[in-house]
């Protein structure tokens, strides 16, 4: 980038600090879930204690890593639209994973995820909008 180019994601808006804390806060998720299953998966809304399920949490945290590096390289490729199409995309993650909490261990239990739908949906509206 040259030095007269104007950065879509400058690195001191809101919106930049935002993206890069969900990130940070994915990728922490997605490390907890590798090191403490049992723990992620309780805060997931499903407790896991069987070895086979454990392993799956791990799994699930790999994704989470695996989108957090993602959302941080679209942030240093200044990829504003990218970026905002990973938030979309984390938010349909974030539904799909209501409705399985909620099937297994009730709606009440998994309405936090609904929580993270519309911080995520919104976020990607956001980024997507902004100029």
């Amino acid at each position: 980038m040259s030095n007269d180019t104007v950065r879509r994601l400058p690195l001191n808006t809101v919106a930049t600090w935002i993206a890069a804390l969900a990130a940070l806060i994915f990728l922490a998720l997605g490390v907890r879930a590798l090191l403490a299953p049992a723990g992620a998966a309780a805060f997931f809304g499903l407790p896991v204690e069987s070895a086979d399920g454990l392993a799956f949490v791990r799994a699930f945290g790999a994704r989470n890593i695996g989108l957090s590096l993602l959302a941080l390289a679209l942030l240093a490729l200044d990829m504003r639209l990218g970026l905002a199409a990973l938030f979309f995309a984390a938010a349909l993650i974030a539904g799909l994973d209501f409705s399985i909490v909620a099937t297994y261990a009730g709606a009440l239990r998994a309405l936090k995820h609904l929580g993270y739908v519309a911080a995520l949906s919104g976020f990607g509206l956001w980024l997507a909008r902004a100029r």
